[in-house]
């Protein structure tokens, strides 16, 4: 079974993250495969509307920790700009982008997910930022596009308090425009991207295209992949702390 399934249905995309025995967290096969998934529907000029979510009960726990802990600095750095560029790619995607939060959402998780256009959330989805408990910055142009959305200083406090943003807040604060009962997810998302369907391409296009001159500043997370090779080489011994996830 894939890691990263993609399914078409005329002009909607269905990107899952399919790997419910690490809560679809990331190692470096899923990178690569999401990395495949995106140079498939860059070249797909029939799909409008790409659709994210999860499988199981989480949306993304992030990076898979146990095998970040086992990379070498050089290997760590390699992954810290693939995985940048992986979220600026998904919300470069000439295609409209939505994203399902099917469930939690753990650091980098969450910053994938806010990369799209317009974003639902089940009841039962909250996000955390465990990272600088780790020893670790939240990477993948996280802060960017936290202080993009929410400001500076609370994605701050977020990460520093390692805080828990629960879905009612995340709504209060927009980031999501609707939650709903974990068992309707996928009818409201259908709902939703069949309203999206329903507008002309051209207009959501360039709708889209106008937004990324406000959108986040991905220029101002460069150091992305420096720091967290870094940090994971001087970070202090011992296990990360998983109960923190």
């Amino acid at each position: 079974m894939t890691s990263v399934r993609l399914d078409r249905s005329g002009r909607l995309a269905t990107v899952t993250l399919d790997r419910t025995t690490r809560r679809n967290s990331f190692d470096l096969a899923m990178l690569s495969r999401f990395e495949d998934v995106l140079a498939d529907l860059g070249r797909d000029h029939t799909v409008e509307v790409v659709l994210l979510t999860g499988a199981g009960s989480a949306f993304c726990a992030g990076t898979d920790l146990d095998e970040l802990a086992s990379l070498d600095p050089s290997t760590t750095m390699g992954v810290q700009r693939r995985t940048a560029e992986l979220v600026e790619r998904w919300y470069r995607l000439d295609q409209t982008t939505v994203t399902a939060f099917n469930g939690p959402a753990i650091g980098s998780g969450a910053i994938l997910g806010l990369a799209s256009d317009l974003r639902i959330a089940a009841d039962t989805c909250f996000f955390a930022f465990p990272e600088v408990g780790f020893g670790i910055p939240l990477t993948w142009s996280g802060m960017a596009i936290l202080a993009d959305l929410v400001g500076a200083d609370r994605a701050k406090r977020w990460l520093l308090l390692s805080e828990r943003i629960e879905a009612d807040r995340l709504r209060e604060l927009e980031l999501v425009a609707e939650v709903v009962p974990a068992d309707r997810m996928a009818a409201a998302a259908g709902v939703l991207t069949d309203r999206l369907l329903a507008v002309p391409a051209l207009g959501r296009s360039m709708t889209k295209r106008t937004a990324r001159l406000a959108g986040p500043r991905f220029e101002a997370a460069a150091a992305d992949s420096y720091l967290g090779a870094l940090s994971v080489a001087l970070r202090p011994p011992g296990p990360y702390r998983k109960d923190r996830r």
